[in-house]
């Protein structure tokens, strides 16, 4: 079903055994289809770089990164719109929990900049070489910057500052 004129090729030789999935699903009433594909943190940059500069691929736009704390893992989605061929893509990364980093995406395609700093400050998830990475107040976008903890993760315990600024507050 799938052919190299779509990139299949090309992904495969960016991603190796990195890619865990890859498969194409038709749209819905008529739409174009999409790419779903599972990788490893490891080969992410350069499945994304041949996502974004492979002439049957051009996925120019980043729709969105979602992320959720599965427990012992934390799975991130990336959303990717190619206008050029009229598809999309998502990109799934499972993360250990313990040791939640993957590298930046952010020179690939900058509008992923403030979508890493938000998954940052809710999930602690770490964006390798991203130009704030190693700075947590610098990398924070929706929470104050002496902000403790992520509060999307499993094991986040509030603690209650008294001040909406600087904690969550508790409810009566």
């Amino acid at each position: 079903m799938m052919n190299e004129h779509r990139g299949e090729e090309a992904l495969r030789a960016a991603g190796g055994d990195g890619i865990e999935a890859l498969a194409w699903q038709a749209g819905p009433r008529q739409q174009a289809e999409s790419l779903r594909m599972r990788v490893s943190a490891r080969v992410l940059r350069d499945v994304c770089r041949t996502l974004r500069d492979h002439p049957d691929l051009r996925f120019d736009y980043p729709g969105d990164l979602c992320g959720t704390d599965l427990g012992s893992e934390i799975h991130l989605w990336y959303r990717l719109w190619s206008h050029e061929h009229g598809r999309s893509a998502i990109i799934d990364v499972i993360l250990p929990s313990s040791d939640a980093v993957v590298p930046t995406v952010s020179d690939i395609w900058p509008g992923y900049d403030w979508h890493e700093r938000e998954c940052f400050d809710m999930l602690g998830v770490r964006f390798e070489g991203h130009p704030r990475d190693g700075d947590p107040a610098r990398m924070r976008i929706l929470l104050p910057e002496d902000w403790e903890g992520h509060p999307f993760r499993k094991d986040y315990q509030p603690v209650f500052s008294g001040d909406p600024l600087h904690g969550p507050q508790e409810t009566n």
